[in-house]
């Protein structure tokens, strides 16, 4: 990912922040001269100096029967995004030295990935990814709620695999080369506008 210094994310507890609260990844896997891209629910756990992901996916999956030949794994984390239009800055209007603008967030993670079989572990993995996105709501759906024989005959199809996280970076693009004026009309059009990430980016802009 290509960062330059004034739009770098310099702290891991900010980094770890944008990877819990935009779960779904996109994981490129490499190996034996092919690349393989997935959408996939990712936990951040706690474990040596950056964190450790674990995920899931059925035991048909191509991730899994590949997994032999794949050595190193990116993990991206994106935050909801928008597009910037040069009318909502206040600064640089009368010389027409704007041009379009998308704001976001993005974190990469890399590591090697190891594939886990075991009954117990993917158990309290689902139940942990579950209560992480259950946890904020006014009635939390808990796994002890379903079926115990329909919830040990899914996760009997899956197959579980950790990464530890190598190497971490992330991008803080919104504005920050911006004039403070600037970033406070982009925070109010932004809330008012239609597009589907532009209220949420909004609230990631800081003034």
């Amino acid at each position: 990912m290509y960062i330059q210094p004034l739009f770098a994310i310099s702290e891991i507890s900010e980094l770890q922040q944008v990877m819990h609260d935009y779960p779904l990844a996109t994981l490129i896997a490499e190996g034996a001269g092919e690349v393989e891209i997935n959408l996939l629910p990712l936990l951040l756990m706690k474990a040596g100096s950056l964190g450790r992901l674990k995920g899931h996916v059925s035991k048909s999956h191509h991730l899994f029967s590949k997994g032999h030949s794949i050595k190193t794994v990116t993990a991206i984390f994106q935050s909801p995004n928008a597009y910037i239009s040069p009318r909502w800055y206040i600064n640089g209007q009368r010389s027409g030295r704007n041009a379009p603008s998308w704001n976001y967030m993005a974190v990469q993670a890399q590591g090697r990935i190891r594939f886990i079989d075991d009954a117990l572990w993917m158990r309290e993995h689902l139940d942990a990814l579950t209560h992480s996105q259950e946890a904020l709501r006014e009635e939390a759906w808990s796994p002890t709620q379903a079926d115990p024989e329909f919830l040990g005959a899914v996760a009997a199809r899956l197959i579980g695999f950790e990464v530890d996280i190598e190497n971490l970076s992330g991008k803080r693009f919104l504005s920050q080369q911006r004039t403070a004026a600037d970033r406070d009309s982009l925070i109010q059009h932004l809330a008012q506008d239609r597009g589907p990430g532009a209220a949420a980016v909004s609230r990631l802009i800081k003034p």
